[in-house]
């Protein structure tokens, strides 16, 4: 079950208005904004924390600056540990969405519940069992869901 956190009118109006769904519903949208030494910035909407030549558009939902560290972490290959983690989503902005990367991470081996915030952008994946998922279960669900993952905070 999707758990919506700050939705705002903003944010229905933006998903009601594109024919056919949502940028994610064609691919994968939302770039990795690598960010300098100074770490990881976020930014919403429509141009807000983007850089040069990276520029949200209204549709993408949120777009997150990462550093290419936290980036490449997202590759790993080794089973997380903890009962959470948090990940942080590119293109993540309406309840389409929101509803595709829910299904795609329930359906990953050791994800016991999926809580969606698209106001932040994030995720927030309870895991569980014996066999836990690896950061590149979680990207490949999410890109499954033709969104991107840029994070993920244990």
């Amino acid at each position: 079950m999707t758990t919506y956190t700050k939705l705002t009118a903003a944010m229905v109006v933006a998903g009601a208005m594109m024919v056919g769904g949502c940028a994610g519903g064609g691919g994968q949208v939302g770039r990795a904004e690598v960010a300098g030494a100074g770490g990881a910035t976020t930014g919403a909407g429509a141009g807000a924390g983007a850089g040069a030549g990276a520029e949200a558009k209204p549709t993408e939902g949120v777009v997150h600056s990462v550093s290419a560290k936290d980036l490449a972490e997202t590759h790993s290959t080794t089973a997380l540990e903890g009962d959470e983690v948090t990940l942080w989503v590119n293109g993540l902005g309406c309840p389409q969405c929101a509803t595709n990367i829910d299904k795609a991470l329930e359906n990953v081996r050791g994800v016991t519940s999926v809580q969606v915030d698209l106001g932040a952008g994030k995720v927030l994946v309870g895991l569980g069992g014996r066999s836990r998922p690896s950061p590149h279960d979680l990207s490949e669900a999410v890109k499954d869901a033709a969104l991107t993952l840029v994070k993920i905070e244990k």
